[in-house]
């Protein structure tokens, strides 16, 4: 008889993992045991890796193929693209949403809640024409281009045209100022985020 105990993250998320079939002679609660994340942090922690390392791979790949110059413009690109769809799931499916300020604020908290674990965020001042917050933490996207030897050839905060996308595709017409107040060797960061109404 098998005593395995299942990890509480696999019970909880089985409905994405129903389809999945085994073959009679694989002990399917062993390699559950063995290999689904134990905890939600541990879960949440591989994502974010795995996020951080499809960033800088692909970086890297495109230097490799087109030139150091791509690094940088391939980082602007996919961060003002994954602002602008975080931006448009959001209108989508909070159409209660006020397009303001507040509201790309909102939007930027559900980005650190669902995709940014390491990150924290300190609110200095929000109202309808300005928010100035703090996001401090790990930078993945720091930890992973230094560790590929490449962070020299982006402009930090990388996140800037995150930002950047979410005010665009919400049709804000403001000025932004994103700032490296910390970035160290080992990737922890203080970045200032102002948002301000023209």
């Amino acid at each position: 008889m098998n005593n395995i105990q299942l990890p509480e993250t696999f019970l909880a998320l089985s409905d994405f993992r129903k389809n999945d079939i085994y073959l009679p002679e694989m002990d399917q609660d062993q390699i559950i045991s063995d290999f689904f994340p134990g905890t939600f942090t541990e879960l949440t922690q591989r994502l974010s890796d795995i996020t951080g390392a499809f960033y800088g791979g692909l970086l890297s790949q495109a230097g490799r193929l087109f030139g150091p110059d791509s690094i940088e413009q391939l980082s602007r690109a996919f961060m003002y693209d994954l602002g602008s769809k975080m931006a448009t799931r959001n209108l989508e499916t909070k159409p209660g949403l006020q397009v303001g300020i507040p509201a790309a604020a909102k939007v930027l908290i559900g980005a650190i809640f669902t995709s940014s674990p390491e990150y924290s965020f300190e609110f200095k001042e929000l109202n309808d024409h300005k928010v100035d917050m703090l996001i401090k933490g790990t930078d993945r996207y720091h930890r992973i281009t230094q560790a590929l030897q490449i962070a020299d050839l982006l402009k930090w905060p990388v996140i800037k045209p995150f930002v950047q996308g979410v005010c665009d595709t919400m049709g804000l017409d403001v000025l932004l100022d994103i700032r490296v107040l910390k970035l160290d060797p080992d990737s922890s960061c203080i970045y200032e985020v102002k948002v301000t109404e023209k």
